[in-house]
């Protein structure tokens, strides 16, 4: 099902590519009849939404306006499309945000075992960095996320979750137990970071900041924005990276990258689930209180649950 008009999303891919051969391309459509599409869209509106009289396509000044609406548009339709579906048949359906981390080691698990307990419902998972799945939350594109990077307090309500720690992770060999942070930086040692907006960049340039270091400059760190290509680079020998432990669970056990610890301190960050008081904030306030009451040990208010895959999470143990 599709409710927004196809003239207009014709009309938006042809506002990003500025070429209606491109877009018939794109769309698997003939040029004339892009061309018509746009065409009848104009007279709808009663507007010109394209300025043809140069070489090069340009949008107009009310083309500029309906281009920027677009992305707001299709958000608006997916959630009207979303309320029909939920109204109308026995199965409903909600989107859940996660951060790297969260979303790749934590939700799934969270999901799995919500949807085992209330069939009827269907979660999809979206994940992206802090920034991104902020601002998807605001679009009203997301019903609730989990997260470990900074978000507007002001703006969204938010529960605590779980605690979560970065570790530095080198290939075997490459790193002592214990080693200062400072002392590897100052004597070149190179870094594979995750981009800026992210929760693991934004915390580890927080530890920076309160050992008293200085930020990371740009040639002392390969930046890289997927999990895997981080954790591939390492194994390559190329350089260490600072990572939560979740992500690099497999890897330390089979023995492919070794744990260090900074003698600077430890590196802990809060996980935190953040929403909005939307049409669904029910259905959040269930999510998050049924995620608390599965894994305890996560919540920080009980001590690890025997056989609960975060039992690590909230009992720090012994200095390494």
């Amino acid at each position: 099902m599709d409710i927004l008009d196809g003239k207009l999303r014709i009309f938006q891919l042809a506002a990003e590519l500025k070429n209606f051969s491109e877009t018939a391309a794109a769309l698997g459509m003939s040029q004339p009849n892009v061309t018509q599409q746009i065409a009848r869209l104009e007279q709808a509106i009663g507007m010109a939404l394209f300025d043809r009289t140069g070489r090069k396509l340009e949008l107009t000044p009310a083309g500029e306006a309906l281009a920027a609406e677009c992305g707001a548009l299709a958000a608006e339709t997916a959630e009207i499309e979303r309320r029909m579906r939920n109204a109308a048949g026995s199965i409903r359906h909600y989107r859940i945000g996660g951060t790297m981390t969260a979303g790749g080691y934590v939700l799934p698990d969270c999901a799995a075992q919500y949807m085992r307990t209330n069939p009827r419902h269907r979660l999809s998972i979206h994940i992206h960095n802090t920034a991104e799945i902020a601002a998807l939350l605001k679009a009203r594109a997301l019903d609730v996320a989990l997260v470990e990077g900074p978000f507007d307090r002001d703006f969204f309500w938010s529960e605590p979750f779980v605690e979560d720690e970065l570790i530095a992770v080198a290939a075997p060999g490459r790193l002592p137990e214990r080693f200062s942070l400072a002392e590897y930086r100052a004597n070149g040692g190179v870094l594979i970071m995750r981009e800026p907006g992210s929760g693991t960049r934004y915390h580890f340039e927080r530890f920076l900041s309160r050992t008293g270091q200085t930020p990371l400059g740009e040639d002392e760190a390969y930046v890289v924005n997927s999990f895997d290509a981080v954790k591939q680079l390492v194994r390559g020998g190329l350089g260490i990276t600072v990572i939560s432990e979740l992500a690099v669970r497999d890897e330390l056990k089979s023995g492919v990258l070794r744990a260090s610890w900074f003698t600077e301190g430890r590196l802990r960050r809060k996980m935190n689930f953040i929403y909005l008081a939307n049409d669904n904030l029910r259905f959040a306030e269930r999510f998050i209180a049924f995620c608390r009451s599965a894994f305890p040990a996560v919540s920080g208010t009980e001590p690890p649950a025997a056989g609960c895959r975060f039992s690590s999470f909230t009992s720090p143990g012994k200095e390494p």
